[in-house]
């Protein structure tokens, strides 16, 4: 019989090898070339990942782009006492450190919490179903930790999980090596021939080391799952405000939105904008995450099956007008003002009258954003454009706009003021003047200097109906003025006569067509209508602008990471309200104030400052009657009276009565001063040429000015129809 040939056996072999290789690579060019996403569609183990790219959210920033608002990534680390088991005082060892807190505090946390529970059940009393309320105890097993932890720092702690050796697993496994070595031992100890007493020894060695091995692998699968969800974190945004409570206000705050993340995604919880800017601007502050959506083998991605790659979009800067210096300077002069005042609330607005640009705003109460506790609704309040008040005689700027701005008065026509008191028509309430001021026939400007109620109601009368609320309206009362960080509705009624606390005034103003004597008396001086702050000083600095109300404004420009302008945000002007000249005789009017009466202590030392003080009655909500105990003072003012750059207004809701310090005069006229002095020597204004103190002109004796500028003043005017 004939034996193979050895070299038909080597062909045979080389041929199965090249057969082998042939196909070989011909899979692997159909895998790679023909069909990539093959492998992924028929292999259980490529998964499909959709990985998300967080964008950050935009920053705001003052007009000299210092950061008021800015992002950062934050996790809040969650613990789960099931998981962690008896892992907790070890895990709490490696973690206090970079979670910063002592490890039997962080112990402590890792406990389930009880918490008491509140269930509603309906049971059928006769023939109704009544509600039966139990309370319940439960266990919260999903604890909080540590919250605002830096991202960083997390993945710090991940990788410290996922190398260290737990104490309990590292004992486990040198007592398991040191029987095994100890049992090896113990057998070669025993001569090889000696076959049944080596049997022994082993078998003694298996059943020492199998409890000691199943405790082993427990132990370990417990680290694994402590390690893979005993401490597990939820990622934020978190919004940081470098300047703490400055400006909060307008710039507002944000809130977590609900929306659910994409599944296989790990992005932070969006935050969307719930007030202020943060509101009015949150489609472009928010950013648009990146994507990438591939497939996953391995523990390693494959990277020809790419389906989808999208790059983040961090959103864009909101550029303020607001100054933080100026801000600043606000702020610690209400601080002094709630020390001073003990007021229910204040509110400063700084105006650019020449562009309407809102340089400051500010409000007490407040509160810190960055401190995360939940403030009160009082402290949330932006005042400054959500709380209307009765403006009192700051109103009186209209008035007298509108008067001299018709012809019917100039600043030297006299006006008789009755002495402080009189009853308008015949009526049956007086009008009456506040401060001691018994004054008699005085010029226009005195009256206006020394805030008479009489001559304001006079001149208001002469005006008559539909010129008084004309101008009422061209000065921006009763609509929105157009600031971008939120106002009130437009609606106005009132409730038994009492105007309620609503923008606009009351409604039985609304559509007058003749004074009544009584209650539309008082508009004149500021009473029947409710005006918000920022509507205040608005139309005072119109009569800085040259007789132009300017629409205010807070945001300058948006622009993108790098400073590209993307948009930019002007001065507005909405309307002529008076006549140039006519702005100028109210900024004479005004200067005569502080230099000589009611508003001595908003003098500035160098400057000429022109202003109004104001003061009201506030309603008492229990009666609905003017309270004598409950005021609102308030002070609107600008310089250099020549050239205004700034303008400010400050009020005070229910200041101290000690001394009568309620008067705008002498509870917000102080702050001016305290403000516009710092802010002058900030922005290196230019001094006027005349100092402006409050002894600069003698006080009117409280009798009255002298008769020889008039007789009988504005009875005539008063008369007409």
């Amino acid at each position: 019989m004939n034996s193979p040939s050895p070299n038909r056996r080597i062909w045979w072999l080389a041929s199965l090898f090249c057969l082998g290789f042939a196909a070989l690579g011909a899979r692997l060019v159909f895998l790679q070339a023909i069909q990539p996403q093959r492998p992924a569609q028929h292999s259980t183990a490529a998964t499909f990942r959709r990985l998300i790219s967080p964008a950050r959210r935009g920053s705001i920033l003052d007009a000299n782009l210092t950061p008021l608002v800015v992002s950062q990534f934050v996790v809040t680390v969650h613990a789960d006492p099931v998981k962690i088991g008896t892992m907790g005082p070890e895990l709490a060892q490696v973690a206090a450190p970079i979670l910063g807190l002592d490890a039997p505090e962080l112990l402590r946390r890792f406990q389930p919490e009880s918490f008491r529970q509140t269930v509603t059940n309906w049971v059928t009393n006769g023939t109704a179903r009544v509600p039966s309320i139990e309370i319940r105890t439960r266990v919260r097993h999903d604890n909080g930790v540590v919250t605002n932890l830096p991202v960083d720092r997390w993945n710090q702690l991940e990788a410290l999980l996922a190398t260290n050796r737990f104490k309990s697993e590292w004992d486990l496994s040198i007592a398991y090596t040191n029987a095994l070595q100890a049992g090896r031992k113990a057998r070669k100890s025993v001569p090889w021939w000696n076959v049944p007493a080596r049997m022994q020894t082993a078998k003694q060695l298996r059943q020492q080391l199998k409890p000691m091995s199943l405790e082993l692998t427990q132990a370990r699968s417990n680290i694994a799952e402590c390690r893979a969800a005993g401490l597990y974190a939820e990622m934020f945004e978190l919004r940081s405000y470098p300047l703490e409570h400055r400006g909060v206000h307008l710039l507002g705050y944000t809130t977590n939105s609900w929306e659910p993340a994409p599944v296989g995604g790990r992005i932070p919880v969006r935050v969307v904008g719930a007030a202020g800017i943060e509101q009015r601007f949150d489609r472009e502050l928010q950013g648009s995450n990146g994507l990438i959506e591939t497939r996953r083998a391995g523990g390693r991605e494959l990277v020809p099956l790419r389906q989808r790659e999208v790059a983040a979009s961090d959103g864009l800067n909101v550029v303020l007008t607001v100054d933080a210096t100026i801000q600043s300077i606000v702020e610690e002069a209400l601080d002094y003002g709630v020390e001073t005042l003990h007021p229910k609330g204040l509110s400063a607005i700084v105006v650019r009258p020449k562009t309407g640009e809102i340089l400051a705003m500010a409000n007490r109460p407040t509160w810190n954003p960055n401190s995360r506790h939940i403030p009160s609704l009082e402290a949330l309040k932006n005042r400054a454009v959500v709380e209307p008040a009765e403006p009192g005689s700051t109103f009186k700027i209209v008035t007298y706009s509108a008067a001299l701005d018709s012809g019917m008065v100039t600043l030297d026509t006299p006006i008789d003021c009755e002495g402080g008191r009189w009853k308008p028509n015949g009526g049956r309430r007086a009008i009456v003047d506040d401060q001691g001021h018994h004054l008699n026939t005085v010029t226009a400007e005195d009256a206006f200097a020394f805030s008479s109620n009489v001559a304001a109601v006079k001149i208001g009368l002469g005006l008559g109906t539909n010129s008084m609320l004309k101008y009422i309206r061209d000065f921006g009362f009763g609509t929105r003025t157009g600031i971008e960080c939120g106002e009130i509705s437009e609606r106005w009624r009132s409730v038994n006569g009492v105007p309620t606390k609503v923008l606009g005034y009351a409604e039985n103003y609304g559509g007058i067509r003749r004074w009544d004597g009584e209650t539309p008396a008082s508009l004149p001086f500021g009473y029947g209508l409710l005006a918000t702050p920022i509507q205040t000083v608005m139309a005072a600095a119109a009569i800085a602008n040259d007789g132009v109300l300017m629409e205010p404004h807070i945001v300058r420009r948006i622009v993108r990471g790098d400073n590209q302008v993307v948009k930019e945000i002007g001065p507005r002007p909405i309307r002529r309200v008076v006549q140039s000249s006519t702005a100028k005789n109210m900024i004479r009017a005004m200067r005569r104030v502080v230099t000589a009466g009611t508003g001595g202590k908003a003098a500035i030392a160098d400057f000429d400052v022109a202003g109004k003080t104001g003061t009201t009655k506030k309603v008492d909500p229990k009666t609905g009657n003017y309270s004598l105990a409950l005021f609102y003072a308030s002070f609107v003012g600008f310089f250099p009276a020549e050239n205004p750059e700034i303008c400010i207004l400050i009020t005070a809701d229910e200041p101290t009565t000690a001394g009568k310090s309620y008067y705008g005069g002498k509870a917000c006229a102080p702050l001016f001063s305290r403000m516009g002095g710092e802010i002058a020597s900030y922005l290196a204004l230019q001094p006027s040429n005349s100092t402006n103190t409050a002894d600069a002109l003698p006080l009117m004796p409280p009798g009255g000015g002298p008769t020889s500028r008039g007789v009988t003043g504005l009875h005539a005017v008063a008369a007409k129809p």
